[in-house]
């Protein structure tokens, strides 16, 4: 019975296997129509665009739940605890207050088209600019109150890209001090302020971050009225003035960021700063002053922005040395000829005496107005070049008119002496923006003619 059973087996899988083959020849010899060729083409189309239609929102949903996560307050990122320093350079950290200490320290932020440095944070992160902003005599008055110097700062504050919606106001200490035993009980309280002894010293003095090699202000000063400061070796002194001569340094801003902000991007580093704000703007109107704008090849920054157009100041001096009294003829005859006149509008500006007891801004009867000028004593990002002249005289009669030194102080010299020249130019409203983002190494590129429909960013 068994050998039967196998047999007959055997018998129907050779005859399964020929009729399988059999269906296998049928199949390969059948063709498809038309309509079925349209449809698999179009279903396997389908089915790619289906991939990469859920392949692409998976992408996407996923970095913006990632970015969610990243998106940290200045606060959180500054102050976690793998950034806190207990020898060395540093963040260090007292009782839930933090300051930098050191030469070698990631803590920059760039904002409203300029680089900063984190003092400290405390209810607030307060920071100083990177670089020395201007020069000015302090004033016969030694109170920080009354000073010339404040009137400035607060002048300032207005420079600054929405400052009521990033800055709060500090409490900046005014005490008369000595230099080993430093308390203070005398404050006043501003958005804008300078760096106080205490905080020069705390951050390392001469071996810190805050020596940046050029004279500044501090806020305190000694008890016969001198005001401290600190010189460009990183000392400080309080030669504020020797009898009837009062002597001018550098203006660096201190401003207290609110701590919730959140970072757009950056790490910290010199060459990635922090940044809370974004850049880059259509109209270049709407940028923050201090941005680097390229015009015609050009490279200058914005100086202030008002109805009638942009002030750029140029980024460095031209190869070129002249006479006080040449200057204007060559900026508007020979200059100008680089630009599209166009495009500029005249500035107003005035030629004013400058002395220990005038304001760093006067407006009197020597206004004139020209395509082309050069800066005044007072001007934002005045220090960051030496050696040019200013509009400012200490005495017309015997032609003595200001130039800035190569230690950034402010040297009335002969109106025939030659010294380079820095120009500043005033662009219409309009002016179209059509990429860059206003850092230095990113600036904004003004269209040129024939640009005019360019689509905006």
């Amino acid at each position: 019975m068994k050998d039967d059973i196998e047999i007959l087996d055997f018998d129907d899988d050779d005859s399964t296997k020929k009729k399988r083959k059999s269906k296998k020849k049928t199949k390969q010899k059948r063709k498809y129509g038309l309509g079925e060729k349209i449809f698999l083409i179009v279903s396997i189309l389908f089915i790619i665009g289906c991939f990469i239609f859920y392949g692409y929102r998976t992408y996407h949903y996923y970095h913006l739940t990632h970015d969610v996560v990243k998106n940290i307050t200045l606060k959180e990122k500054l102050t976690a605890l793998t950034n806190i320093a207990y020898q060395n350079d540093g963040l260090y950290e007292k009782s839930g207050y933090f300051y930098y200490k050191g030469e070698e320290v990631n803590n920059y932020v760039y904002y409203s088209g300029r680089l900063f440095r984190i003092i400290d944070i405390n209810k607030g992160i307060r920071m100083v600019e990177e670089n020395t902003e201007t020069n000015l005599v302090w004033s016969v008055n030694t109170n920080y109150n009354n000073s010339y110097v404040r009137t400035w700062l607060n002048d300032y504050l207005k420079s600054l890209k929405d400052y009521d919606l990033y800055l709060e106001k500090a409490e900046w200490c005014t005490e008369v001090v000595e230099l080993d035993n430093y308390s203070c009980s005398t404050i006043v309280s501003d958005y804008v302020g300078l760096l106080s002894i205490y905080d020069y010293l705390q951050a390392g003095g001469k071996s810190s971050y805050l020596n940046n090699g050029t004279y500044f202000w501090t806020l305190n000063k000694d008890k016969e009225g001198n005001v401290f400061y600190v010189n460009n070796e990183g000392s400080i002194n309080n030669i504020s003035k020797k009898d009837d001569n009062y002597f001018s340094y550098g203006i660096r801003p201190v401003i207290k960021l609110k701590e919730d902000l959140n970072i757009v991007s950056g790490e910290g580093t010199k060459e990635d700063p922090i940044i809370i704000d974004y850049l880059g703007n259509a109209l270049l109107k709407d940028n923050s002053v201090g941005s680097y704008v390229e015009y015609n090849d050009e490279l200058f920054r914005i100086l202030s922005i008002d109805d009638n157009g942009t002030s750029l100041i140029y980024d460095g001096t031209l190869e070129v040395e002249k006479k006080y009294s040449e200057i204007s003829k060559y900026l508007n005859s020979e200059y100008i000829k680089k630009f599209n006149k166009d495009d500029l509008v005249k500035i107003d500006y005035y030629t004013n005496e400058y002395s220990f007891n005038n304001k760093y801004k006067l407006a009197n009867d020597k206004k004139k107005s020209e395509y082309v000028t050069i800066p005044n004593i007072g001007d934002m990002f005045l220090n960051e070049y030496n050696g040019y002249w200013l509009n400012d005289y200490s005495d017309s009669k015997l032609g003595l008119y200001y130039i800035l030194d190569d230690n950034n102080m402010l040297f009335a010299d002969l109106s025939d002496s030659k010294h380079d020249i820095r120009p500043i130019i005033k662009l219409n409203s309009e002016i179209v923006i059509i990429e860059g983002t206003g850092t230095r190494d990113n600036p904004l590129i003004v269209s040129k003619e024939g640009d005019k429909d360019v689509e905006k960013n």
